[in-house]
């Protein structure tokens, strides 16, 4: 991307340091997802289980609307609505694993 964009530019949007983030969070996403997964086939069952993998889904929900839908920038109205599919996916996961 630096052969198309000028070095000024570059500097100012700092490509290479957001690059290297993007792929940080992307990655550490994937190592959580095989987590959860895991976990899931594992026929773990209880509370501390619900508990842990809810934890994993909201690390990954904010991670994902931080880094990826860029809402870390945004004012908290705009946050509202992934804070409350994040509930939403909390009370899902709790119910899927007490059941």
């Amino acid at each position: 991307m630096a052969n198309f964009v000028s070095a000024s530019l570059c500097n100012v949007m700092n490509i290479k340091n957001t690059t290297t983030i993007a792929t940080i969070v992307y990655l550490t996403l994937v190592i959580l997802t095989f987590v959860t997964y895991w976990l899931g086939e594992s026929g773990a069952k209880g509370l501390s289980i619900s508990l842990g993998v809810f934890a994993l889904a909201l690390i990954k929900g904010t991670m994902i609307s931080e880094h990826f839908m860029q809402l870390k920038f945004v004012s908290g109205f705009w946050r509202f609505p992934v804070l409350i599919w994040l509930v939403i996916l909390a009370i899902v996961i709790f119910t899927a694993f007490n059941t």
